[in-house]
């Protein structure tokens, strides 16, 4: 008889990648014992499952970002008055103080700035860094903030803080601004690591407070594309508006989809294969572990099965954006080569098929199509039948 789903391997799966140099033991993290910082279903078969579940049923994911960092006094009580809305939000610090006016926020940075100027001889040292910590919109604000101060007391507990809930925008986020010396004279520095083992922490909290939150990473749910950063997607917006220049980085990677587009055939890029290795990898852990859930005898883990595989099913394709790019592009140019030819009242070439989607490939068989003629041989209507843009 089966001792139950050996699913344990998932947490490597869902292990967050690391990246950058470690912070010793300066700025790390204060997890509880016995829970990870980095991911994972907690080592016990019914914490891995439950975890699954999560993440197939699509739960909210948590974002936990630095922000920015300030340098100097007066830029650390500009970042505070920022947060506090210059005196119309309540920011409450580490010490549990409620900071409403504008001089008490100046004080505090004045504060850390002498702090920080006690223990370097920097011109203007790194004083604050600042935090954001949010979830999609229709969260409860009230239990975000409950869950945000309960995550800063808890990984926050040897730097002053000052934290303040915003709610004007659509999603309900918590302004956190760090101290970047802490007691004993240690700095406040995060890397990629922390802020995976802070996301993990951030969802508990809210779980505990009765809201459904996950923190995988990206490549765990089968997303290859990066989310585009704020600033970056703030310039592009201004660019795309006329006033102000693309950036760098926009440019780069416009230029390459262009050379992708002029491809016959598209070759692909090493990090184009790589992403498709790793997503094959993922769906393949997937695979396994609805595997071991359907040799289960428990009804419900047998449920988690088919609903792992549907959630595998759903998968995008592992297209960079650069590739998707590039097809855009080659699609424009024909689309416009076939309109200026419509109306010269010339033959429309047919343009070449998009290549199918995985979820196209994975549909049924259909009756095979006739062999295709060379271009110059076929002729169209006037009013072309354009092919399925996919994305």
């Amino acid at each position: 008889m089966s001792d139950g789903p050996k699913i344990e391997f998932l947490d490597t799966t869902w292990r967050a990648p690391a990246g950058g140099k470690t912070t010793g033991s300066k700025g790390r993290l204060n997890i509880p014992a016995g829970k990870s910082s980095r991911g994972g279903g907690g080592g016990s078969v019914a914490a891995t499952k439950a975890k699954l579940q999560r993440i197939t049923n699509r739960v909210p994911e948590v974002m936990v970002k630095v922000s920015g960092r300030q340098r100097g006094g007066g830029h650390t009580a500009a970042h505070l008055e920022y947060i506090g809305r210059h005196g119309k939000l309540e920011v409450e610090t580490s010490d549990g103080e409620k900071l409403e006016s504008v001089k008490d926020l100046r004080e505090l940075a004045q504060d850390w700035a002498e702090d920080e100027a006690a223990t370097t001889k920097r011109r203007e040292p790194l004083t604050s860094i600042s935090m954001v910590l949010s979830m999609p919109p229709g969260t409860d604000p009230d239990t975000v903030y409950q869950a945000a101060r309960a995550f800063a007391r808890t990984e926050l507990e040897r730097f002053p803080y000052a934290m303040a809930l915003h709610t004007d925008a659509d999603h309900p986020h918590v302004h956190l601004t760090v101290a970047a010396r802490g007691e004993g004279g240690e700095r406040f520095n995060p890397r990629k690591d922390d802020l995976a083992g802070w996301r993990e922490s951030f969802a508990r909290e809210l779980r505990a407070r009765g809201i459904e939150a996950e923190a995988t990473p990206r490549r765990a749910r089968g997303v290859i594309q990066k989310m585009e950063r704020t600033p970056i997607r703030k310039i592009r917006d201004r660019a795309e508006a006329g006033t102000a220049e693309l950036p760098r980085v926009l440019q780069s990677s416009r230029a390459e989809a262009a050379a992708m587009a002029q491809e016959k055939p598209a070759k692909a890029r090493p990090w184009e294969v790589s992403a498709i290795v790793r997503q094959s990898e993922v769906r393949a852990s997937y695979e396994k572990a609805a595997s071991e859930l359907d040799a289960s005898a428990d009804p419900a883990d047998r449920k988690l099965a088919e609903q792992t595989r549907a959630f595998v099913a759903s998968m995008p394709d592992p297209m960079t954006r650069d590739r998707d790019q590039a097809r855009q592009m080659a699609e424009a140019t024909r689309n416009v080569r076939d309109s200026e030819r419509d109306r010269e009242g010339k033959p429309v070439t047919r343009a070449e098929p998009v290549p199918p989607t995985r979820s196209e490939r994975q549909r049924p068989t259909q009756q095979p199509q006739p062999e295709r003629t060379p271009d110059k041989q076929r002729e169209i209507p006037k009013t072309p039948t354009r092919p399925d843009r996919t994305r």
